[in-house]
């Protein structure tokens, strides 16, 4: 039975309808066949059951009177032969024919095996045999004649013999035609309904197939098909179904796509924020541990190594080393090249102590110029110096920056663990202290930690210490040098210095502090609020009434080239209401020199504020003519170094007269500094410099001094 299932459900639909319906044809043919038989074997019954009961009536209607008279018996039978048309014979009970509508058979004895039979057990019979006169083989039916027909138990006396072939053929010929229409109508059915069959079973397997189609091309992922729907029949109903189906799975996956295209757009933005986070966070862990620029280690991370490597030290008894390396010289090459070039420099340099030290040794980048070498397992002290060597030499060999080759020192100062201390504080702090010793010594050079170089050290980090403070606590001061108009002998400005006045030190002289502020960057704070108070202090005194002064304000590299320094300077002239052209910017030639570009950009910005801009210590630098012409100065001021020997130096004053003839021939305002003598005085004003500054006309002094001493001169003229 399972086998049998497999195969019908192998069978296709439309097969399984036509078969399911030749089947029901094919079962009405059998059945109609059925019948036809039946129907021609009713006839053959029918004729027989007619035949039984006309013999039946014939035999009823004789008695044994009738029997015993031969005549009457047989004008009967003759009559009945009449009326029916057929054969009557009737036999007594010896099968002796007393009577016949064929007279021919009357006495003969009609003998057979059926007629014997009923004359034994009184039971009607129909057989095919042979007439008693004639031997064609006819139907006949034989019947009883009882001694009393009304008691079927009575004695047989005899038998009626009654042929009904000429009946049975004629209803036969009659069914063989009723027969033949039926099986003809039933072919006919039969045909036409295998015709409707197939045409109905195209009607349902055709949309199945649009159907089959459909879910096929809908399983393939193409969800724009539709099929016909047809009919408004279950069909029809199921096609719409499916086309209403197809239509939703197709909006399903239109916003499918549109949600994977937003979740795709979505997961790419989240992605790309996840890597930027990553990255973002690997930058924060790298710049956390590492130096941004040369991508060494910084000082946290050489401070988790240097501890680890003095517990590994102490726990093995082994020596180690620290290498304090300081370039000598450093800021010159970045205020000269600029710091593009001054960055390439130190990258160069790092590159070059990692490369010549062992894969074991830490180098670190601290900041600025200054680089510390850990060195683990270090055999003596011997080892040490030769370490020292390779470093100075390494660093020594020649760099190329920006087309010039250029050759580069360094100061490099040891501690040793454990002789010089066990901590990491102490071996750092005596690293820096031997590196101070080995700039004294001369540079270019190393220096083991000892006790006298500590006191140098001490001081300086006591300066800074305290310079950091200063401006907090107020200490610094500003005072005020006067310039002088050769023409006019009038007051036209003043210089704003710097002085520092310690509680417990006392003054400290500029040629101490300006350079720790300039390495520290505390210059910048400190320049601005110096710009600010200058501005400031001005203003009140035009509120006083002197109008004419013009304050200078020196600029140090670092502040020239901080990216608030515009705002800075727009901010100190709002907050007073002070006018552009009543403030002079003083700047080197070297801050020039570096990033002529930029330092234009920077100096147009300021001439558009209306500050005028001074060149201070000219002839020491490395500007020129060509230089002077393109940027926007006002002022030129001669350094003191040339007007200290005019009066005996004939090479000074060549070089002064130079300076003020290319002054005049820019048209470039000019400015005397360090005037001490009447002789130098009078010798500027002869070649036509415009003002002098110095001891000669007036110190540097307080604002309170400085208001009186402007006043008292000009009362005095």
């Amino acid at each position: 039975m399972r086998e049998l299932s497999k195969h019908l459900d192998a069978i296709g639909i439309r097969w399984k309808i036509l078969t399911t319906i030749l089947v029901a044809i094919l079962s009405a043919l059998v059945v109609g066949l059925v019948a036809i038989f039946l129907q021609l074997s009713s006839v053959g019954r029918a004729s027989a059951l007619e035949a039984i009961h006309v013999a039946h009536a014939i035999a009823n209607t004789g008695h044994t009177e009738v029997l015993r008279n031969q005549g009457f018996l047989q004008n009967y039978v003759d009559s009945l032969g009449k009326l029916y048309e057929r054969d009557i014979i009737i036999v007594d009970s010896h099968m002796k024919v007393v009577a016949d509508t064929s007279l021919q058979g009357i006495g003969s004895h009609y003998i057979h095996q059926d007629v014997k039979a009923t004359l034994q057990d009184g039971n009607p019979r129909t057989f095919i045999g042979p007439d008693a006169t004639d031997p064609t083989m006819v139907r006949q039916v034989v019947v009883p004649l009882h001694d009393n027909p009304s008691d079927m138990r009575s004695s047989i006396i005899g038998a009626v013999i009654f042929e009904y072939t000429l009946v049975y053929e004629m209803l036969m010929a009659q069914a063989r035609i009723a027969s033949i229409w039926t099986g003809m109508l039933a072919l006919l059915v039969a045909g036409f309904g295998f015709w409707l069959a197939g045409a109905m079973t195209d009607t349902i397997v055709k949309p199945l197939r649009r159907l089959q189609a459909g879910v096929a091309a809908v399983a393939a992922g193409d969800y724009t098909v539709r099929v016909h729907a047809g009919a408004a029949d279950e069909l029809g109903q199921l096609g719409h179904a499916f086309n209403e189906m197809a239509g939703e799975l197709e909006r399903n996956r239109t916003t499918l796509q549109q949600n994977m295209e937003k979740l795709a757009d979505a997961n790419t933005r989240l992605q790309e924020q996840y890597d930027k986070q990553r990255r973002s966070a690997e930058q924060i862990e790298f710049l956390a541990y590492h130096d941004p620029l040369t991508g060494l280690q910084n000082r946290a991370m050489f401070s988790i190594m240097l501890n680890q490597a003095l517990a590994t030290a102490g726990r093995h008894e082994r020596m180690l080393a620290i290498f304090f390396i300081d370039l000598d010289r450093f800021k010159q090459i970045n205020d000269t090249l600029g710091h593009d070039a001054g960055d390439a420099l130190l990258k160069e340099l790092a590159r070059r102590l990692r490369a010549t030290l062992r894969a074991s040794d830490i180098v670190a980048r601290l900041g600025g110029d200054e680089f510390v070498v850990l060195v683990p397992e270090l055999k003596d002290e011997g080892h040490a110096k030769r370490v020292a060597r390779k470093i100075l030499s390494t660093i020594s060999q020649p760099v190329t920056l920006q087309s010039q080759e250029l050759r580069v020192t360094a100061s490099v100062g040891v501690s040793l663990y454990p002789r010089d201390g066990k901590d990491e504080k102490n071996l750092m702090k005596f690293a820096d202290v031997a590196m101070y010793q080995a700039k004294e010594a001369g540079k270019a050079g190393f220096a083991f930690y000892s006790e006298a170089s500590n006191i140098y050290s001490f001081e300086r980090l006591a300066l800074e210490s305290n310079l950091r403070r200063a401006l907090e606590n107020g200490e610094l001061q500003i005072h005020y040098q006067a310039k002088k108009n050769f023409l006019t002998n009038e007051i036209s400005g003043m210089e704003a210095l710097t002085r520092w006045n310690h509680p417990d030190l006392g003054v400290i002289s500029p040629m101490q502090f300006i350079p720790v502020a300039e390495e520290t960057g505390l210059i910048v704070p400190i320049g601005r609020w110096v710009l600010r108070t200058a501005c400031a202090q001005t203003m009140r005194w035009h509120a006083e009434g002197m109008t004419h002064l013009v304050v200078a304000v020196n600029l140090s590299p670092r502040q020239f080239a901080d990216s608030r320094l515009l705002q800075d300077v727009r901010e100190a002239l709002q907050a007073v209401g002070m006018e552009g052209r009543m403030l002079e910017l003083e700047i080197t030639e070297s801050m020039l020199m570096h990033n002529p570009s930029e330092a234009r950009k920077t100096l147009e910005a300021l001439k558009d504020m209306g500050v005028r801009i001074a060149i201070d210590d000219f002839g020491t630098g490395y500007s020129s003519l060509s230089t002077l012409k393109q940027l926007p100065v006002d002022t030129l001021k001669i350094d003191r170094s040339f007007i200290r020997n005019l009066d005996v130096d004939i090479e000074d004053r060549g070089l002064t007269e130079a300076i003020i003839s290319m002054a005049k021939t820019l048209q470039l305002h000019l400015v005397a500094e360090g005037v001490e003598t009447n002789v130098q005085a009078e010798f500027l004003r002869n070649q036509g410099c415009d003002d002098l500054q110095g001891y000669y006309f007036s110190r540097p002094l307080p604002a309170d001094e400085f208001a009186a001493f402007v006043t008292s001169y000009r009362q005095e003229r």
